[in-house]
């Protein structure tokens, strides 16, 4: 029974999470080069940043920080310069 747990642990931890995150970035990255306006007020735009929270603070949070973003992102907004947020001990970027 441990060594399943071992295993399962494993798996999610260096199988499935960073696929799970590459093929987030793909699909934004897709979204960017295809359907993009580049209109956003805010810098860096609303999905470079989901790009960038995602890579940083994991898909989950990144994906909670890039949806507020956007609600955010809107004409009665100032906009501005808006860097997404770091975890500075832990910073990987997949591609």
């Amino acid at each position: 029974m441990p060594e399943e747990y071992g295993l399962k642990k494993f798996l999610r931890r260096y199988v499935f999470r960073p696929y799970i995150k590459m093929f987030l970035s793909r699909l934004i990255v897709l979204y960017q080069r295809t359907l993009s306006r580049h209109t956003c007020l805010y810098e860096p735009t609303c999905s470079e940043y989901m790009l960038r929270s995602i890579n940083n603070i994991g898909v989950i949070l990144g994906i909670i920080c890039g949806c507020w973003r956007i609600l955010r992102c809107n004409p009665f907004s100032k906009g501005g310069y808006d860097p997404a947020p770091e975890n500075y001990f832990k910073v990987r970027w997949v591609y």
